[in-house]
């Protein structure tokens, strides 16, 4: 008999926007041999009206996971709580470190109440629950699991602390309270210790790539280079720094190259700006080389890697990011800044490392790599990353720790 793991996160397609959390999906239905997948996306929102009620309904079935959305409507007074709660341990100097807002016991409660309530009503029967963003929803995971009396493991995804946020008191604690915190990167441990967060045990897991989907072509090797980026248009993905970065090169180099900029406004939410970022780009000395793509399915991404010939990023900060996996499974060596994750796998003959301002660092690469000077080995790179990250490996890695935190 299959186990079943309940996912617990708002982060996973839907219908307004198939890119969200895209690789979630892709895990979910890599454990399909072994592992039944609950998928329950919950939200709350501050009731406004007297016919708001908490709903929960089946929105998507695929293969081995169905996918549940609950939505339950907390009352404005809670939130009152929650303000109130907080001035006061400011006031009495109670406060711990990391932690920038404390949630009232009449909200704890009434979140408790109402998710319980509404995953009852999904008649599903879970061996053990997950979170993939801990500091948003480790509370509501733990809810659900002290309630079913079953297990909970963490996992986080998101910079720590998300832009704009602080983490609440209850997240911190269950947190904690987990059996297990899957770590998708080095980088993931160290943002949540340095928010003052005891790890339970921790096991490196890191992302999944279908090596399945992600084939290696056939290059023709005296074709013009191409330059590829691929990244939602917001702060953090860095594309100022692209910019500088290639126009750099264009000054440096007389070799002939392409530049392919994808996906910059497929994911809603993140990607802002749009018309602003295509403007600054047709401002560029590259602008005649460069080839945009707003937004691209994810069935065509493995062409589009396979027209490129490196893979460049300039993140300021990432988890375990998934394009750059997918890039090194078709054989892209990866010219990345050091913004997390990439620094766990990528060593000399994958790619080239540098800081997260060294513009002139990553042209020069980039140059030496179009002058010859530095190769890569296109079959190397495709091993290495399916040997720690692919569909096998990644199944196997997750079956093994919901066997053990069960058993």
């Amino acid at each position: 008999m299959k186990n079943k793991i309940c996912l617990v996160s708002d982060w996973y397609p839907t219908e307004e926007n198939p890119y969200k959390g895209n690789f979630f999906k892709e895990q979910a239905l890599c454990l399909c041999d072994e592992t039944d997948v609950v998928v329950f996306r919950f939200r709350e929102y501050i009731k406004k009206s007297i016919f708001e009620n908490d709903i929960v309904r089946l929105v998507g079935k695929e293969k081995n996971t169905v996918v549940y959305e609950a939505v339950a409507y907390i009352p404005l007074f809670a939130y009152i709580m929650d303000f109130v709660r907080t001035c006061l341990v400011k006031m009495n100097g109670n406060t711990i470190e990391g932690v920038g807002k404390y949630i009232s016991t009449y909200r704890r409660n009434t979140i408790d109440k109402k998710i319980t309530k509404l995953f009852k009503k999904t008649d599903q029967n879970v061996d053990i629950f997950y979170c993939v963003d801990a500091q948003k929803e480790a509370f509501y995971t733990e809810c659900l699991a002290q309630y079913f009396n079953k297990p909970f493991v963490v996992g986080e995804h998101g910079p720590v602390p998300w832009p704009g946020t602080v983490l609440f008191d209850i997240n911190k604690y269950a947190i904690e309270n987990a059996e297990m915190f899957l770590a998708i990167s080095v980088e993931k441990i160290r943002q949540l210790m340095l928010l003052n967060i005891s790890l339970p045990k921790i096991v490196y897991i890191g992302n999944m790539v279908d090596d399945s989907i992600f084939v290696k072509k056939q290059k023709n090797n005296e074709r013009i280079k191409t330059f590829l980026i691929v990244a939602s248009h917001s702060f953090y993905k860095n594309y100022d720094m692209f910019i500088d970065v290639i126009n750099r090169l264009n000054s440096k180099t007389k070799i002939e190259f392409n530049v392919l900029i994808v996906g910059y406004a497929a994911n809603k939410g993140y990607s802002k700006n749009i018309l602003q970022f295509e403007n600054k780009i047709k401002e560029t000395s590259f602008f005649d080389k460069t080839t945009l793509i707003p937004e691209v399915t994810h069935d065509e991404m493995c062409e589009i890697y396979n027209r490129a010939d490196a893979f460049v990023m300039t993140s300021i900060q990432e988890g375990q990011p998934v394009a750059a996996l997918e890039a090194a499974c078709c054989g892209l060596p990866i010219f990345s800044t050091r913004c997390g994750g990439v620094e766990d796998y990528i060593d000399e003959k994958m790619g080239r490392i540098y800081s997260v301002v060294d513009v002139e660092g990553m042209a020069d690469g980039l140059n030496d790599y179009l002058l010859g000077n530095i190769s890569f080995d296109s079959d190397y790179i495709r091993e290495r990353v399916i040997s720690e990250f692919g569909r096998r490996e990644f199944g196997r890695k997750f079956n093994k720790i919901i066997m053990d935190v069960i058993g």
